[in-house]
């Protein structure tokens, strides 16, 4: 819960004032895609993932992300992921961008209950077009009952 009042706070105080103040710089995007959970205890759980962010800068950006479950494993089912993320970007090449993100996630299982803690991670997004991508990223989630490893393959489109 308390992650849910964060990202909601932080959405309605901090990426309106972002986006106007740095109208010229910035730039939002969206993305939809699958993400493979491999947690500690030997579930695999698969989840639909949507993020939504902001570049504040050609090299940074601060994102928000939520999964839902959709493939469960032995009895353990994904309820949901929520995080939120500040993300460094280098651009190799106009058609090809790496990057690396860190920030914070909560997770919930049936059974198990909710976790919460740190996630980092790394990927890449390869650029169709101007506004549209192909991203694959691997963040690592270090929760109390244990880690967390999610890889991602998304569609990005850039606004």
């Amino acid at each position: 819960m308390k992650l849910k009042l964060a990202l909601a706070a932080a959405t309605v105080l901090v990426a309106p004032a972002l986006m106007t103040a740095n109208a010229q710089q910035s730039s939002a995007y969206v993305s939809g895609g699958y993400t493979q959970f491999d947690g500690d205890g030997g579930a695999e759980l698969g989840a639909i993932t949507g993020r939504v962010g902001v570049g504040i800068t050609p090299n940074f950006a601060v994102e928000g992300e939520a999964s839902f479950g959709v493939d469960d494993d032995s009895g353990t089912e994904l309820d949901n992921e929520l995080g939120i993320f500040a993300v460094g970007k280098l651009p190799i090449s106009p058609a090809f961008d790496i990057f690396g993100r860190i920030g914070y996630a909560q997770i919930e299982t049936s059974p198990g209950g909710s976790e919460d803690g740190l996630a980092y991670g790394a990927g890449g997004q390869w650029n169709l077009t101007p506004v549209d991508g192909i991203r694959l990223d691997y963040t690592r989630h270090d929760y109390d009952a244990g880690d967390v490893d999610a890889i991602s393959l998304s569609y990005v489109r850039g606004f």
